[in-house]
């Protein structure tokens, strides 16, 4: 939508002019980090073998390694993934933290090709799964709704989550400028109760919790 991007590159702000410590850490320990890891090399390698591709664009490569910075980041005890998700996302959400298990809803032989290329701290999660006390368990400290999950069972997902969130919880949105019904979406969940701050990056929405944050909405330079 391009007067939605326009309104992004009008509005969005850089670590310069952001006043929250905890946004400005983020800003600048994440989102522009622009050092070089090898990991990142991994995860091109492993997207490459199971893909089938020799090249991706760099678009993909962005977000796949700002996955892998936020996983590094915030350390959290499980990531939960609701749509589908690339290899090389996969492995950039598996590589940020090693002692993070990522929950997915994908095929077994997803999952069987994941664990071939040594990617073993990845499992699937079932849908018959999430009223059950495993999915209670998780902690629902990081969850990423891709893009192509965004149904009325998604958003039933999401008030489960919702209910088992606490104040470390962070709740990523994939494509919240993809359409008019994405961007409302989005603009819902800026408005719920529970979210004390959002940050928006243009091609993915993050939401906190955080107790004692006066509610504020960022958009940022990405």
């Amino acid at each position: 939508m391009i007067t939605s991007y326009l309104k992004y590159l009008l509005t969005r702000k850089s670590e310069y002019k952001i006043h929250s410590p905890f946004v400005f850490d983020f800003m600048t320990k994440v989102v522009n980090d622009k050092g070089s890891n090898a990991d990142y090399e991994s995860i091109m390698r492993i997207s490459r073998l199971l893909d089938g591709k020799k090249h991706s664009n760099y678009r993909r490569r962005k977000m796949s390694r700002l996955l892998y910075r936020m996983v590094r980041y915030f350390e959290p005890e499980s990531v939960v993934s609701f749509g589908s998700l690339s290899a090389m996302n996969t492995t950039a959400l598996a590589l940020g933290n090693l002692q993070t298990r990522v929950y997915l809803e994908e095929s077994t032989d997803f999952l069987e090709s994941m664990n071939s290329m040594g990617i073993i701290n990845v499992s699937l999660i079932q849908p018959a799964e999430f009223d059950s006390e495993k999915f209670k368990q998780l902690n629902t400290g990081f969850v990423l709704f891709g893009q192509d999950s965004f149904e009325d069972t998604t958003w039933d997902y999401l008030v489960d989550c919702l209910s088992h969130k606490t104040s470390e919880s962070v709740f990523i949105f994939e494509g919240i400028h993809h359409n008019r019904d994405m961007e409302d979406a989005w603009e819902s969940l800026q408005e719920n109760d529970n979210v004390s701050l959002s940050i928006d990056l243009y091609e993915i929405g993050l939401v906190f919790f955080k107790l004692g944050f006066e509610k504020q909405d960022f958009v940022l330079k990405y």
